[in-house]
């Protein structure tokens, strides 16, 4: 099955937040028992990664998920094209659920 992809802006210096509904095989998911993960990289092999934090909303049978970047992480990433993904766990099985690039730009104030 193919991933989803969906790219995202972020602005340098700025809080990031974006909230998503996760249809895995086809359906709205009910979040219980999920965790997740996701992490944006300049290239998919780079060292370097800089974290998002991902919580699902009550109730979490809407499926709905938050993908949040703090303006202290926001600030120290350097201007550029980036590469992220979003991973659900539950019950030992890990998927790659979105996967896109990111651009983050350049803030005046």
């Amino acid at each position: 099955m193919a991933v989803p992809a969906l790219n995202l802006s972020i602005e340098k210096g700025t809080t990031f937040s974006t909230s998503l509904k996760l249809k895995l095989d086809g359906a709205v998911t009910n979040l219980t028992g999920y965790t997740f993960s996701a992490k944006m990289r300049k290239h998919y092999t780079a060292s370097t990664y800089y974290e998002f934090t991902v919580t699902a909303n009550s109730p979490l049978s809407s499926g709905i998920v938050n993908l949040q970047m703090s303006s202290g992480i926001t600030t120290s990433i350097p201007i550029g094209r980036y590469v992220y993904d979003l991973l659900a766990t539950n019950s030992g099985v890990v998927r790659k659920v979105i996967e896109g690039s990111v651009i983050v730009k350049g803030t005046v104030s």
